[in-house]
């Protein structure tokens, strides 16, 4: 059972809601918009035979779209920002193939890859496994869509979590989606309070951001020039 991030990424699900999901992607996932064929195949297998979907209601925070896409285009680097402010402990890596893992720390762990970008919309994909004790390790695929718009100096961002648990342990995982539900919930609100908090700090004092962590050893020397360059002035490097 593979989580997501709003990031974001950063996903949020502090209200998650069961809803209709035949109709609800044939409106909101625009398959011929996809860059790679394959990745269709991929998402639409996860969407038509899902486990279990939560989505969050509008959740509305100081920021720019600019700095969002940021956060969003930079995952190891947002989540190594994330830790090394002590915001969360979510970990994003990219492997010299570029393929990117994560490690929410607490038994899930996987890769991911976003299959389709814009200025307002996010879907990414990911294929993990999660350590369940004495049932072994369960393996399961997910879809995360995030759409987001910058409204009057903030960002209004909902999101919608679809989970394809597979094996025989699947109907027991749709049975239990209420508790699921709820213990996904209750870990993705610590990603949003990080990812509102780190967005908004990005956008009212990134110089005090880049004091924080221009000496991280969690944070690559090309990461750091990435954020620098985007977010840092020059004065402000002068020390």
């Amino acid at each position: 059972m593979h989580r997501f991030t709003c990031t974001a990424l950063l996903v949020a699900l502090a209200a998650p809601l069961l809803f209709n999901l035949r109709s609800h992607a044939a409106i909101t996932i625009p398959y011929s918009a996809f860059p790679e064929k394959e990745d269709v195949k991929k998402v639409k297998k996860v969407l038509e035979k899902y486990t279990l979907t939560h989505t969050t209601s509008e959740k509305r925070f100081k920021s720019t779209s600019r700095t969002f896409n940021f956060l969003l285009d930079h995952m190891p680097l947002t989540t190594a920002i994330m830790r090394e402010l002590g915001l969360e402990k979510y970990e994003i890596t990219r492997r010299d193939d570029g393929t990117m893992m994560s490690d929410d720390k607490d038994g899930v762990v996987g890769t991911f890859e976003p299959v389709f970008v814009s200025d307002k919309r996010r879907i990414l994909y990911g294929d993990g496994m999660f350590s369940a004790g004495l049932l072994g390790d369960i393996r399961g695929e997910s879809v995360v869509v995030i759409d987001y718009v910058e409204d009057d100096s903030e960002v209004k961002c909902e999101t919608a979590v679809f989970v394809r648990v597979h094996g025989f342990l699947a109907p027991f995982v749709r049975l239990a989606s209420p508790i699921i539900r709820g213990m996904v919930s209750r870990k993705s609100a610590s990603m949003l309070t990080a990812s509102m908090t780190l967005s908004e700090q990005l956008t009212t004092d990134p110089g005090r951001v880049y004091e924080r962590i221009c000496n991280s050893e969690q944070i690559t020397p090309d990461d750091l020039r990435a954020f620098r360059k985007e977010f840092v002035r020059e004065k402000a490097l002068v020390n």
